[in-house]
């Protein structure tokens, strides 16, 4: 038989919450950052395969968007876990400030 404490109900809840509200701010953003992917893919597939600024930002980028849906999906996942979930909110929020950041820096990089 398991015991259940008062407040383990309230913690669930206070983590769902959160993990909506991240996604609500997460998932468009990681469809942005999907979108600009898709969008300079030509850099690095194109016929001219040199490494250069334009391929470091976009797989930077790439691997800023596999953090951020990485840590989305598992904040859902050990939603109802107790312990240490509150580092999957904050990877993603890291992780979209560093995807933000890069794209920026790839739009900005000058073509050819």
């Amino acid at each position: 038989m398991t015991t259940r404490t008062p407040g383990d109900g309230v913690a669930v809840r206070a983590r769902r919450l959160l993990a909506v509200l991240a996604s609500l701010v997460g998932g468009p953003f990681l469809l942005l950052l999907g979108y600009l992917l898709a969008w300079f893919s030509p850099e690095v597939t194109g016929q001219y395969r040199a490494v250069d600024r334009g391929a470091a930002l976009w797989t930077a980028l790439l691997l800023a968007w596999l953090a951020a849906a990485g840590c989305l999906s598992a904040g859902w996942l050990r939603l109802r876990r107790p312990g240490r979930w509150w580092p999957w909110p904050v990877g993603l929020a890291v992780a979209l400030a560093v995807g933000y950041l890069t794209a920026d820096a790839l739009v900005r990089v000058p073509p050819g």
